[in-house]
């Protein structure tokens, strides 16, 4: 259980980092259905446009959970 909990937020990272690339370049990654939304904070004065797959953070997040388990203590 732990190492799922310690998996997530390299999935987190990965998701983010690929679908940066392939979502700026205006795919969607076909069966990753890479989605774009904005985030805005008003009192700040910022708005930003991530990409997001559902998919792809949960492939992710498996593939280092298996690698931590491989690993184990």
């Amino acid at each position: 259980m732990i190492a799922l909990l310690k998996a997530v937020p390299f999935g987190i990272v990965l998701t983010l980092i690929v679908c940066l690339f392939m979502g700026s370049g205006g795919g969607s990654g076909g069966t990753l259905a890479i989605r774009s939304f904005d985030v805005d904070i008003a009192q700040l004065g910022i708005d930003i446009e991530l990409y997001w797959s559902w998919y792809l953070f949960l492939g992710g997040t498996g593939l280092t959970w298996a690698l931590l388990l491989m690993i184990g203590d």
